[in-house]
């Protein structure tokens, strides 16, 4: 339709050039006209533009709110694909998805959890799709990758989990849940370094108490007594190090915990 309409278009600014020539309208009073004609081609465009949209938009209006809901996510798998190469997946998808929904006035929630095996806790949510809420206080969920409706019998672990209200709210939570990764990898680093100097602080424990036990049998008249007595309190000292390393990495561990802790409830804070 709109290929037609444009070469409808061309076809009258063809015959009115031909047809200003032939009357011997001059360049500039021609030019004028063009001009316009141009103009009113392009609003014409615009227009059908605007009525392919809204009439794709009320194609997709049902006879219910769980109609419409049905339509919206099948016309948008029909209409999207998943790309994880692309960095498009399951979250931008259930966004968009929302917004649809919101466009029609029905209310729905950006739902987060574990559809294979369920999760316990928010850290372990590893998929999103859409709760439409076709009645007052009744969902239906819309896996928007797969486009297709899912009831509570189908997969319940569809209507568990945790709940946006809105994109703003989840993105805040995706930005949150980018800094408990991080700062759990920081935790996995300080614990096997904290290991390390642990294990290191033991050997050199053990040394010293062998060191320490060889001088306490050592007779006072012992020529190497003053020797063994210097790698004793060498040996003491290298332990003292070791245990105030790892007392510093205990605290910054306990501090990185805290931070953790404030993020997963933050991120709590953030569901309904």
């Amino acid at each position: 339709m709109k290929t037609r309409l444009v070469l409808i278009l061309t076809i009258t600014a063809v015959l009115l050039s031909c047809l200003f020539v032939g009357c011997g309208v001059s360049q500039e009073e021609y030019d004028r006209v063009d001009a316009q004609l141009k103009a009113s081609q392009e609003q014409v465009i615009e227009l059908q533009n605007q009525v392919e949209e809204l009439k794709e938009r009320y194609e997709l209006v049902g006879e219910t709110p769980t109609d419409t809901a049905v339509n919206i996510v099948e016309h948008y798998h029909q209409t999207h694909i998943y790309s994880k190469y692309d960095f498009f997946v399951c979250s931008d998808m259930a966004m968009d998805v929302w917004d649809m929904l919101k466009a029609q006035e029905i209310p729905a929630l950006i739902q987060i959890g574990n559809v294979e095996t369920g999760a316990e806790n928010i850290t372990e949510a590893d998929h999103v799709w859409v709760l439409a809420e076709v009645s007052p206080g009744h969902y239906l969920a819309l896996e928007t990758t797969g486009g297709n409706a899912v009831w509570g019998e189908d997969n319940p672990l569809y209507y568990r989990g945790w709940a946006f209200d809105n994109p703003r709210e989840y993105k805040r939570f995706v930005e949150l849940r980018h800094e408990y990764d991080i700062r759990v990898v920081i935790i996995k680093r300080l614990t096997d370094t904290f290991e390390a100097s642990r294990s290191a602080g033991l050997e050199a424990a053990n040394e010293y108490t062998k060191l320490a036990n060889e001088v306490s049998g050592m007779s006072i008249l012992d020529p190497l007594l003053s020797s063994r007595i210097a790698k004793v309190v060498l040996k003491a000292k290298e332990c003292g190090e070791y245990i105030g390393r790892c007392d510093q990495l205990n605290e910054l561990i306990n501090e990185q915990q805290h931070e953790l802790e404030s993020i997963v409830s933050e991120m709590r804070g953030l569901t309904g």
